[in-house]
């Protein structure tokens, strides 16, 4: 409404709309400012509010930070031209900043099965990876890129990898690179090995995307890009060695994308892609592989409360870890085992299985150790002793184990990566504290754990925040569940 009558920025319509004066908000601004160094002035706000037409261009951790102040996205804050101006590392930090949930009166749609013993929730609705609306996709398009040639080019290809989503994929490659990848979607030559580099360089970034933001963002173009995959591999003008690459690219997809409807709790389709990437790890007769997929399915059969069917899967990895002989693959595999033990024996097998995994991990890395091992290292598979000690019911343990994980997490660059690793160890140290019976202390590590939903689109999270919040039962009068539940229904976390 505000910009009927007003030409100017974003920037000064959100100030505006919020009743703000230039003081307040640049008193707000240093006040946000992680690093605790900020020393905006007035004269330096509005020269932001005055661009492009006068005035200085804000940083983009100036936007994500105003973004904070006006309770909004920080893309809302920018014009289609400023954005265009920005380089590929502040457009991602801009397309990722979303602060809507500290507005009142913003409705957000948190979507999960039930749990036994608590009210019920919609059921999350299938994901059906499609490419966004064509004028919402030739907006973002036109704001991403100037030249008109190369802005058909990235339609076309956002078109093909999922819509708008894609684009903060494509915007890492460099213009060769995007007429290399059209041109093999469109069957226009035969596939070469620096195609598939740009293939395997885009998998990768996907996981960083996952880890940022979550599965919502992320699976409808990983599951364009398996399509697009499992159409090459049908071409027969793939050499034998390029046939192998490609189709463990399509293992890869297949993991991601069996992990991402995982993440969504889409028990189905997960199964469904894992099971593939079961048949392509045979095709390539890479053991390795086949342990990975194996211990996939068992560590969401446990997640799904079936023992049984996670146990048959462990001992298949067992096997097939075994007869890779990659220590790394052995390490992922012992802290799968580990994880299933922990919650079929009571005693401290799982403890033991788990040590085994430490130790293989914290060997020198192997020329052949695989790319879906990126994370497997001796910090990584040691977190995973407070689940253990958890299901063991040894919380007092579960909780020294914690204690200086969660303080690594939590300093410095680490705080803006593995959101969703954060908020599970959260609500793992919060059933510590309940088996302790420190109620306060655990309502506290529930809530931040739920803070964590807000900027990560995990169903699974959410479920494991109202399947801890059902453990606190027994204290349903006590002030500071109370004060939990309420600051759930904030974030749409109905238990």
């Amino acid at each position: 409404m505000f910009a009927l009558d007003h030409q100017v920025s974003p920037l000064r319509l959100y100030r505006y709309a919020h009743g703000r004066t230039a003081g307040e908000v640049v008193a707000a601004y240093n006040d946000l400012d992680p690093a605790g160094t900020a020393t905006l002035r007035a004269a330096r706000f509005y020269d932001y509010e005055a661009w492009p037409q006068a005035g200085r261009r804000p940083g983009a951790g100036a936007v994500a930070i105003f973004a904070r102040i006006y309770q909004t996205t920080a893309r809302r804050l920018v014009t289609d031209e400023v954005y265009a101006s920005y380089g590929v590392r502040d457009r991602d930090l801009i397309d990722q900043t979303d602060h809507r949930h500290l507005d009142a009166h913003h409705c957000r749609q948190v979507s999960g099965p039930a749990v036994p013993g608590t009210k019920g929730t919609k059921v999350l609705s299938p994901l059906v990876p499609a490419p966004a609306r064509c004028a919402d996709l030739l907006r973002a398009v036109g704001a991403e890129e100037a030249d008109v040639k190369r802005r058909e080019l990235l339609f076309e290809l956002a078109l093909l990898l999922g819509g708008t989503p894609a684009l903060g994929l494509l915007r890492h490659l460099t213009p060769p690179e995007r007429e290399r990848l059209a041109a093999a979607a469109r069957h226009q030559g035969p596939i070469d090995a620096a195609t598939i580099d740009v293939l395997e360089r885009l998998t990768a970034r996907l996981w960083t995307m996952d880890e940022s933001s979550g599965p919502r963002r992320v699976l409808p173009v990983a599951e364009a890009k398996r399509a697009m995959v499992d159409d090459l591999l049908k071409r027969g003008s793939l050499t034998p060695a390029l046939r192998e690459r490609l189709l463990r690219v399509y293992w890869s997809l297949s993991h991601m994308t069996g992990w991402c409807h995982f993440d969504l709790l889409d028990h189905a389709a997960a199964a469904c892609r894992y099971e593939e990437g079961l048949a392509a790890a045979h095709e390539l007769n890479a053991p390795a592989l086949l342990a990975h997929m194996h211990g996939l399915l068992a560590d969401m059969a446990l997640h799904q409360g079936k023992p049984t069917v996670a146990m048959d899967h462990v001992f298949a990895a067992d096997g097939w870890a075994k007869s890779s002989g990659n220590r790394l693959q052995q390490a992922a595999t012992f802290l799968i085992i580990a994880r299933v033990l922990s919650r079929t024996r009571s005693d401290d097998e799982s403890l033991r299985v788990l040590d085994r995994a430490i130790s293989l991990a914290g060997r020198n890395r192997e020329a052949s150790d695989l790319r879906h091992l990126f994370w497997c290292n001796q910090d990584r598979v040691a977190r995973h002793a407070v689940f253990c000690l958890v299901g063991l019911k040894q919380p007092d343990r579960a909780i020294s184990a914690a204690d200086p994980i969660m303080t690594e997490m939590g300093s410095g660059s680490n705080r803006s990566g593995w959101n969703r690793e954060r908020g599970i160890l959260n609500l793992e140290y919060a059933t510590a504290l309940i088996q302790k019976q420190e109620i306060p202390a655990a309502t506290a590590m529930i809530g931040e754990a739920a803070q964590i939903t807000v900027r990560h689109s995990s169903a699974r999270l959410v479920h494991s925040v109202r399947r801890t919040r059902v453990q606190l039962q027994p204290w349903e009068g006590n002030k500071h569940v109370r004060d939990l539940d309420e600051r759930l229904r904030s974030l749409s976390i109905v238990v």
